[in-house]
């Protein structure tokens, strides 16, 4: 199996538990999307159901099973709707499945990955199968933020956060997937420890524009230029995902440069620290402020179906107000 990086504490934790044979039958692994929740949700299954000495020992079958994705009692469950969460029909299928023994060995597993968008309705029909699985009956939850789940639902569960690895892990990770140390470290200045961010700007051209556009909009905000802004914003056109992305970046370069006006050494999470540093010298802490607000108005505009246009523009004319 390959390697997996960071979140050492974690991994013992859980190695622990099954060591000791009182692993809990529920588990959320939550934190921001790149850091590899579901990989550790898999390093963890495939400990749980490996058969060998050394576990997991990635040659069993159990393990080559697994690795292959046909293993018959793990089941990663689908997601549907509009919104990506889990349909009642799903659920409801999955706890009649719940009620048969496993096929291998003495362990049967469902993994609900992102659940942010699991809706009240689905999280109480799971309920009771969480609360009293059978003895073999494991769940794993994946998510951004544990509010994502009922407290209902969390407090029969155990909930781990998942952290970034160093950026020299990173930097490893990449290497490792075959790009060079220069692809890696330009990933790295602008995602810095979350491996599956940097493997995504180093894969998807849209990523790297958003970055670019990030780093032009600071730019143009650092020299006064609403005319410049306005035009960065233009090219996002009606592109709500894209849009997005842009506005969580922009966000963080804002969060960096008002943390680095009190703490020059603070560490930073913005894909574009020079513009950070450069605004962090004249931006006061009520115009950091207001330009995170302007953000916080943008993503409600958004959710309103607002013109997306026109949400922008507003967007540039209280950033540059600011």
């Amino acid at each position: 199996m390959a390697q997996f990086y960071g979140n050492e504490q974690i991994q013992h934790t859980l190695h622990q538990m099954l060591l000791r044979d009182r692993a809990p039958h529920g588990f959320l692994f939550y934190g921001e999307t790149g850091l590899g929740k579901k990989t550790l949700a898999k390093q963890f299954l495939a400990e749980l159901l490996c058969t060998g000495t050394e576990k997991p020992c990635g040659s069993c079958k159990s393990c080559k099973m697994l690795a292959d994705g046909v293993h018959p009692d793990v089941r990663f469950v689908e997601h549907s709707g509009k919104r990506n969460g889990f349909s009642v029909d799903t659920v409801r299928e999955v706890c009649m499945d719940l009620a048969s023994p496993p096929n291998e060995g003495n362990a049967k597993c469902y993994v609900f990955g992102d659940c942010d968008a699991m809706d009240t309705r689905t999280q109480n029909l799971l309920l009771k199968a969480v609360e009293e699985p059978p003895a073999y009956g494991y769940f794993i939850f994946t998510a951004t933020s544990p509010a994502s789940l009922l407290p209902t639902v969390r407090s029969r569960i155990v909930s781990l956060a998942v952290s970034p690895v160093t950026e020299q892990e990173c930097c490893a990770a990449l290497a490792e997937r075959g790009f060079s140390p220069e692809d890696a470290a330009e990933a790295v200045a602008a995602f810095h420890g979350n491996i599956g961010q940097c493997l995504n700007f180093l894969e998807n051209m849209p990523i790297r524009e958003a970055v670019g556009l990030t780093k032009t909009a600071i730019n143009s905000i650092i020299n006064k230029n609403e005319y410049a802004l306005l035009q960065t914003v233009s090219v996002l056109g009606k592109e709500r995902e894209r849009t997005f992305l842009f506005l969580n970046l922009f966000d963080r370069c804002i969060r960096d440069a008002i943390v680095w006006k009190h703490d020059p050494c603070a560490v930073g999470i913005g894909c574009d620290a020079a513009g950070s540093k450069k605004l962090a010298e004249r931006l006061s802490d009520s115009a950091g402020q207001a330009m995170h607000r302007a953000v916080d108005s943008t993503y409600g505009a958004m959710e309103a179906n607002v013109n997306l246009p026109l949400a922008l523009a507003a967007f540039c004319a209280d950033c540059m107000d600011a």
